[in-house]
């Protein structure tokens, strides 16, 4: 076959899968660092403009280092909305669906007040899209979950066939016991946990019923390679273990390794979410909080972690089996849904400047 027929039948193979695409879903997390946009969200922008009818979900920690922090009028609180600003306004102009979910850091990364600031954050972004217009959403259902709760929460895109349940995993790490995290209908966090567990099955079981693609979406990962993955040994067995060291857990000087899976906090209620999760098959769960991007399976279900919206860090083996991994990019990945439910899964990197790599869920 000549190099031309070559050329020819590729291009021909694009256009016919470009064509059986039923929907595109953009994943971005950690994309807060910077007041201009980088390599990450300048390669986002572009794409949106030509997916316009595709869905983009932000994953978190979109405001380094403590969320929406400052006073009225004064630098830090006119630097961290710059830094909000600077992703908001690479979908200025986007017709398709827009999701938010909040991260560690948008609850001012452990410290008082977080969850106030988390409100005011979702305040500003849905504030910047009822002025806009131009999104599908509508204001008010776009930033999730909200008012500090852990969620669940749904949102049905069905023009995309896929229910996206955000859920919050720092309501849990936050909680300290000088200062609270909110809860709901008078509920205390015991009875708030049982809450969200049976309702995140329910969502969950009707929505697959329901022949949907059902993704759950968090900050914080199930599964992860990179730094919030590793051990971390001695000092996590110290600060969580010998009395007298457990006191700077107590009073939340621990906050950097509650961070990570291993920890007992993050370790308990991510083992009771993956119960849940574990009674279905063909489940996406996407997340953001290690800077890197992986891909793994597991028990069925499909685990993704798009972190390297604006920060990059290193990944620390294979402990968890990953299908995929980078850590050498900025970037994020576009779950390209097919007509016949399969998902084609590409990843963008700065430095290529465009689809570094190409992979079906499977």
């Amino acid at each position: 076959m000549s190099r031309f027929s070559v050329v020819l039948f590729l291009l021909i193979a694009n256009v016919l899968q470009a064509q059986n695409v039923k929907h595109s879903i953009y994943l971005i997390g950690d994309a807060g660092k910077d007041t201009l946009p980088g390599p990450a969200l300048l390669m986002l922008e572009e794409e949106l403009k030509e997916h316009q009818n595709s869905s983009v979900i932000f994953l978190g920690d979109n405001i380094y280092p403590a969320g929406l922090e400052g006073k009225e009028g004064n630098k830090k609180k006119h630097l961290s909305e710059m830094k909000l600003l600077s992703q908001l306004e690479r979908t200025r102009d986007f017709t398709g669906h827009v999701f938010w979910v909040p991260g560690n850091h948008d609850w001012k990364a452990g410290r008082w007040q977080g969850h106030w600031l988390v409100q005011k954050e979702a305040e500003f972004v849905e504030s910047y899209y009822a002025q806009t217009k131009t999104i599908k959403n509508d204001s008010g259902h776009v930033f999730m979950p909200k008012d500090g709760l852990p969620g669940p929460l749904i949102e049905k895109v069905e023009e995309g066939g896929f229910d996206l349940i955000a859920i919050d995993v720092q309501w849990w790490l936050q909680d300290q016991f000088f200062h609270k995290v909110p809860t709901e209908y008078g509920l205390n966090k015991r009875r708030m946990e049982k809450r969200f567990l049976e309702r995140l099955d329910t969502l969950i079981a009707t929505s697959v019923s329901e022949g949907k693609l059902t993704m759950i979406a968090a900050h914080h990962p199930m599964f992860s390679n990179g730094h919030h993955g590793a051990a971390k040994q001695p000092f996590r067995f110290i600060f969580n273990w010998v009395p007298p060291f457990q006191l700077f857990g107590l009073i939340g000087l621990n906050r950097a390794l509650v961070q990570d899976i291993p920890q007992p906090r993050y370790k308990r209620i991510r083992n009771k979410i993956l119960n849940v999760l574990n009674k279905y098959e063909g489940l996406v769960y996407v997340s953001g909080h290690d800077h890197n991007l992986q891909y793994l399976k597991k028990e069925n279900n499909h685990y993704l972690i798009s972190g390297a919206g604006s920060k990059r860090s290193s990944l620390s083996g294979d402990k968890y089996g990953a299908t995929y991994m980078d850590d050498q990019n900025y970037g994020f990945m576009r779950l390209d849904v097919m007509e016949d439910g399969k998902i084609n899964c590409h990843v963008f990197g700065h430095t290529k400047g465009g689809i570094i790599h190409s992979f079906w869920l499977n």
